[in-house]
C-alpha cells in the first residue's frame, strides 16, 4: 500500500544506515551480490567463486555417483501458500545487504528456487496485486481508476481455483482489501479485526494478528484431507515504519525499516515453524514474493508508486516446492506468472487470458528462457502512465503517451541514474516496447476518466 497521494512524490529520505548492527543472526555464508545480468541456468545456493571453501575429500566411488534424477514436478494432491510481504525491496540480506534483517526468510530463501530478477506487476499495491491475480498487466483489467483502485469483471484466479473445488482461504491487514475486489473466489476472506484506514499512511501494527488468523485457518483439520490455496499480505514494512521493542537498527528512516522487515520476518517465523508441524506440510508448495519495494531518496522520492524505478519494482521471488533443488536463478522473472504457475500446481490450466506462464517446470529444473518483462503503471487518479520493459540488462521506461522514454543499462547504471534517449541501443529497445504495446488491450478506467486521471499532479503544478 502507499502511503499517500502525490505529495509523497517530493519528499527525500536519507538512504544511508546509520547504526550497528544489533546482536542478530549473521548471514549465511552464501549470501553474495546482487546478479545484473541475465542467465538461463541456476546456480546452487551455497555456492560462491570469490569464497568457496577448499573441497572436502571424499572416496572416488563417491565422487562419481551420478547426480539423483530430478523429481518431475510438484506432488499430485500439492497444497499452495503465497506469502506476500508488502514493500520488500530487493536488497536483502539473502543478495548481499549489509543487515541480518531477516533471518528467517533468509533460512527459507537457502531452501528455495530463489529468483534473483524478479519484478512485480507495478509499482504500488492497487495495480500490483491486480496485476498478480489476474495474470495481466492492470491496463488490462476492468479497473476504477483511482489510486485505490477497486475492480470487477476481471478472471482472478482464486476464482477458477475455487471452482475446481480447492479452498481457497486469505488473510488481510488493510481495510482497502475489504472490497477492492481482491476477495473474489476466496471461500474464507478475512480482515485483520479493528483496524483502521487512513489514505495517507498506515498506523496499525499488524504482523502478529495476521500470523494468528494465518494459524487459525491453515490449523483447521479439514485440510488434511483436502487441496487448499492460501495467501497472507504481511504489511507491517509498509509506512509508517514503527518502533518495536528489541529491535533497533536506527533513527533514519531505512534504519526504521529494516526494523519493520525484522518484526515482520519474526512473525514469518513463527508461521513457518506452524506450517512445518502439520500433516500436509510434505506436500505444500510455499511462494514468498513483495507487492512493491521502497525508495529511500534514490530518486528524490520516498515510499512508493507513481514511477517504475528499479528500487521500487525489483522484488524477491523465491518459491520452496517439495523435490525441487533450491538454486538461484537469475533469468528475468515477473509475479505476473505467479497465477498460471499456482494453477499449475494444482494441475489445472491457465485462463486463455493470462499474460504470465507457468514457472513450475523452471522451478523443477527446466532451463530458464530469456524473455522480456513489463512493469505496468497505467494511469490513475493520482499518477500519469508509465510502463517499463526489460531485456537482458537493459531497461526502457517510456512516459504517458509513450513519446518520451529513457534507456538504462542496468548492468552499469543499476540506480538508473544516466538515461540514453538515443543512438542504436535506444532504438532498438524502443521499437522492442512499441512491438510489445501493439498486442497491448488497453482498457479506460469506468469511474476516473478525463480530468480525474492525474489529477493530484496537475492540482501540484498550479
Amino acid at each position: 500500500m502507499h502511503r499517500t497521494v502525490a505529495s509523497a512524490l517530493l519528499a527525500v529520505c536519507a538512504c544511508a544506515c546509520s547504526k550497528d548492527a544489533p546482536p542478530v543472526l549473521a548471514r549465511p555464508a552464501h549470501a553474495g551480490t546482487l546478479p545484473a545480468a541475465t542467465a538461463s541456468t541456476g546456480t546452487p545456493v551455497g555456492s560462491s567463486s570469490a569464497t568457496s571453501a577448499p573441497a572436502a575429500s571424499v572416496p572416488a566411488s563417491v565422487a562419481a555417483a551420478p547426480p539423483p534424477a530430478p523429481i518431475a514436478g510438484p506432488p499430485k494432491d500439492a497444497n499452495v501458500i503465497l506469502l506476500s510481504i508488502d514493500s520488500l525491496r530487493a536488497d536483502m540480506p539473502w543478495t548481499g545487504y549489509g543487515r541480518a534483517i531477516a533471518p528467517r526468510l533468509t533460512e527459507l530463501e537457502g531452501k528455495a528456487v530463489s529468483f534473483t530478477r524478479a519484478y512485480a506487476v507495478s509499482s504500488y499495491t492497487s495495480m500490483s496485486l491486480g496485476g498478480l491475480l489476474a495474470g495481466r498487466i492492470p491496463s488490462e483489467l476492468t479497473r476504477s481508476g483511482y489510486f485505490f483502485g477497486t475492480y470487477k469483471g476481471n478472471v482472478f484466479f482464486p476464482r477458477l481455483l475455487q471452482s475446481a473445488g480447492i479452498h481457497t482461504m486469505g488473510v488481510q491487514a488493510h481495510m482497502y482489501f475489504k472490497a477492492a475486489g481482491f476477495e473474489q473466489g476466496f471461500d474464507d476472506w478475512q480482515l485483520i479485526p479493528g483496524i483502521t484506514f487512513d489514505p495517507n499512511t498506515d498506523r496499525d501494527v499488524t504482523s502478529p494478528q495476521s500470523e494468528a488468523i494465518a494459524e487459525k485457518l491453515l490449523g483447521d483439520p479439514a485440510n488434511e484431507s483436502r487441496r487448499f490455496f492460501f495467501w497472507a499480505h504481511f504489511l507491517d514494512p509498509h509506512d509508517l515504519y514503527m518502533h518495536h521493542e528489541g529491535i533497533d537498527w536506527g533513527p533514519k528512516a531505512r534504519d526504521r525499516y529494516d526494523g519493520e522487515v525484522t518484526y515482520t520476518d519474526q512473525a514469518l517465523g513463527k508461521l513457518l515453524d506452524f506450517i512445518a508441524a502439520r500433516p500436509w506440510a510434505s506436500r505444500t508448495v510455499i511462494i514468498v514474493t513483495a507487492d512493491h519495494g521502497e525508495e529511500f531518496g534514490e530518486h528524490n522520492m520516498t515510499r512508493h508508486g507513481f514511477e517504475v524505478w528499479d528500487t521500487l519494482v525489483h522484488v524477491p521471488l523465491m518459491v520452496i516446492a517439495p523435490g525441487a533443488r533450491p538454486r538461484r536463478e537469475t533469468a528475468l522473472q515477473s509475479d505476473i506468472d505467479l497465477a498460471p504457475t499456482i494453477l499449475d500446481l494444482f494441475g489445472l490450466p491457465a485462463d486463455p487470458g493470462f499474460e504470465g506462464r507457468s514457472i513450475v517446470p523452471q522451478v523443477y529444473g527446466a532451463p530458464g528462457e530469456a524473455r522480456d518483462v513489463v512493469v505496468d503503471l497505467p494511469a490513475t487518479s493520482d499518477n500519469g502512465k508509465r510502463r517499463a520493459l526489460l531485456h537482458d540488462t537493459k531497461k526502457i521506461i517510456c512516459f504517458d503517451g509513450d513519446g518520451y522514454c529513457k534507456l538504462y543499462d542496468l548492468a552499469t547504471d543499476p540506480l538508473e541514474r544516466s538515461p540514453v534517449t538515443k543512438g542504436d541501443d535506444f532504438q532498438a529497445m524502443k521499437d522492442r516496447y512499441l512491438a510489445y504495446t501493439k498486442n497491448v488491450k488497453e482498457v479506460a478506467p469506468y469511474a476516473c476518466t478525463g480530468d480525474c486521471l492525474n489529477s493530484s499532479a496537475k492540482r501540484m503544478k498550479k
